[in-house]
């Protein structure tokens, strides 16, 4: 997990446009998305995602996405890295603004598509300017431990 939390605390400062992110920086957004999605499911690889959708912005906003999904390739599951760097995407998808079929089946079709949705609710609710969170590693783990004894304790069936 250091090498998560190293990645995510580079983000403190990053500064976002105020009409998107009225609650500050990547950093106290990411938190936020964390907590809410702590608070909605036990599934790690979608709390992973919550917590890094936005790292990547450390190096660009335009295209952050693909930049995240680098940053955390050897430290991330297949799904926690395919669901950041989709994040963005899915709004095409949900709008209507996707207009090559081939892509519009292929993600209505993705097993993942949900936890995707969700996700992206997980990222708009979490743009609370007076909601102030506090970062506490430890307190992190131990609810990502909770969450997988939830999750694979009682045979995946409670997944969200």
């Amino acid at each position: 997990m250091e090498p998560l939390f190293w990645i995510l605390e580079q983000t403190d400062g990053v500064i976002q446009m105020d009409i998107h992110h009225p609650e500050g920086d990547v950093f106290i957004h990411s938190v936020q998305t964390l907590h809410c999605a702590f608070r909605e499911t036990y599934d790690t690889d979608l709390i992973l995602a919550a917590m890094l959708h936005d790292v990547g912005k450390i190096g660009e906003s335009k295209g952050h996405e693909q930049i995240a999904v680098e940053m955390l390739d050897c430290h991330c599951s297949p799904k926690t890295l395919w669901l950041i760097e989709n994040h963005m995407r899915v709004w095409y998808f949900i709008l209507g603004e996707m207009h090559k079929l081939s892509k519009v089946k292929e993600m209505a079709g993705h097993p993942w598509l949900s936890e995707l949705i969700h996700l992206a609710r997980l990222d708009k609710i979490s743009r609370n300017p007076r909601r102030k969170i506090v970062y506490d590693r430890e307190n992190i783990v131990d609810r990502l431990n909770k969450c997988v004894n939830e999750y694979f304790g009682r045979g995946n069936s409670r997944g969200q």
